[in-house]
């Protein structure tokens, strides 16, 4: 299943650069730059298996969520993934992501979802704000006990009332996928900012495949990994 996937994801990716640009109009707000609020439910559906301990396989670390325009980008399958990106990918460290969103055209607002990890088969609800051309959320959460997985949403634009994403994991590229508990920081092993630098392009993530220490039974994950919600609540 995970190599269809891969399969498929890899054609859909390519179909991207082929689409034309954005109109105009992709933009147009119905009501003349209001604001909106949405509630953001970020559920974990790696398997909760209990020879990982109370966290789960596979814990989602605390998201970043970025509302932006469609001038802003925060990560697309296909680039290198940024300092930042890698910073959450690598070591669920949003700082260094935030800080960096701050200063980038087109980004709104950049923050870190309050509640701490998200363990595997449970969900947690946040609320983002959008307005006007800034009507694009962005999120980007690691699969800790891993390399540099991570899973999220690339500039969805916010319309209609409700809205549910099925979100693959995906290899941010930028630490390779060695599985030794020495670089991996989650409750696994407990070893953050620890590198194996890579320099690939983001892409589908393969899983664990028990090259290192970590064994698949207990760690790996069938795709989607995790279920985001978008509602509109005013």
């Amino acid at each position: 299943m995970r190599r269809i996937l891969l399969v498929l994801l890899s054609a859909l990716a390519a179909a991207a650069l082929v689409t034309g640009p954005a109109t105009a109009d992709d933009d147009d707000d119905d009501d003349g730059g209001a604001t909106k609020t949405w509630r953001v439910t970020v559920a974990n559906i790696t398997p909760a298996r209990a020879a990982a301990g109370p966290a789960g396989s596979q814990p989602l670390s605390p998201p970043v969520f970025v509302v932006h325009s469609r001038k802003a980008d925060v990560w697309s399958v296909g680039d290198i993934a940024s300092h930042g990106v890698a910073a959450v990918a690598e070591d669920a460290n949003n700082g260094v992501l935030e800080s960096a969103l701050a200063s980038l055209p087109g980004v709104k607002t950049a923050f870190t979802g309050a509640g701490g990890p998200i363990p595997s088969g449970q969900s947690r609800t946040f609320t983002v704000e959008t307005s006007g051309r800034f009507n694009r959320l962005s999120v980007v959460t690691m699969l800790v006990n891993t390399n540099d997985a991570f899973t999220g949403l690339d500039s969805e634009r916010l319309s209609g009332r409700r809205e549910t994403f099925a979100t693959m994991a995906y290899d941010a590229g930028s630490e390779r996928n060695n599985e030794l508990r020495s670089h991996i920081p989650g409750p696994c092993c407990n070893n953050p900012f620890v590198r194996d630098p890579e320099g690939a392009l983001i892409r589908p993530h393969e899983g664990i495949t028990g090259r290192g220490q970590l064994a698949p039974s207990v760690y790996d994950w069938d795709d989607p990994a995790a279920r985001i919600t978008i509602q509109r609540v005013d």
